[in-house]
């Protein structure tokens, strides 16, 4: 008969067990081992995933660059994981409540990933920026990308204390300024507003664009 109240799980656990089913990490030339590879991994994401979306796109624009720093995060924050993960002396000493705060926070690396991804695509020409529209869809790519993951990052500081900050502080900022800089440049449109530029033949007409993401307005 399985046990009514089965013991949750502790941090640390989930984290060798992970190490261990996903990287292979059975001791420390292992644990070594599966850094190294990280590392070297997020190295080649930055030559090898623009390579791909120029080869296939001749372009690699936004989606291309984007899709680089989350391989390149991913792996860095894995190497970090693997390498700090039995120096108990940098964990937090703050122990996991399991309330709704934490539940939150549970989704901020989610947030930071799929925030701006979801905010670039309603901005990205799919439905068609207009004069009526145009503020709506930026101020939800901005919600997305800048508002959500700080949102979502706060109910984590909480466990920044002791020598965890050295670690987790840098890290909480640093990921967390990723998504928000995808949107500053639809926040300073949003702040000054369209302008007006010449296009036609000869620039006899006049249309409105966005200077910072460099988009035209239709009708």
């Amino acid at each position: 008969m399985s046990d009514p109240n089965p013991r949750r799980k502790s941090p640390p656990e989930i984290s060798n067990y992970v190490a261990r089913q996903y990287f292979g990490v059975t001791d420390e030339a292992s644990r070594s081992r599966a850094i190294r590879s990280c590392l070297l991994g997020a190295a080649a994401a930055w030559i090898l995933v623009p390579a791909l979306f120029y080869l296939r796109f001749r372009n690699v624009g936004p989606l291309g660059w984007g899709t680089t720093v989350f391989f390149s995060v991913y792996l860095l924050l894995s190497a970090i994981g693997l390498f700090f993960g039995p120096r108990k002396e940098f964990h937090s000493p703050v122990a996991l409540r399991g309330d709704w705060a934490d539940r939150l926070g549970a989704f901020w690396l989610v947030g930071c990933v799929f925030g701006p991804f979801i905010g670039w695509i309603v901005t990205s020409g799919a439905i068609p920026l207009t004069l009526s529209s145009w503020r709506w869809l930026y101020g939800l790519r901005v919600l997305l990308a800048a508002a959500v993951p700080v949102v979502l990052a706060l109910p984590l500081t909480r466990y920044v204390r002791g020598k965890a900050a050295l670690i987790a502080l840098p890290l909480l900022v640093g990921i967390t300024f990723l998504p928000i800089s995808s949107a500053m440049n639809a926040s300073l449109d949003l702040w000054e507003g369209p302008t007006t530029r010449p296009v036609g033949p000869g620039a006899a007409q006049l249309a409105l664009f966005l200077r910072h993401t460099e988009r035209f307005l239709s009708a």
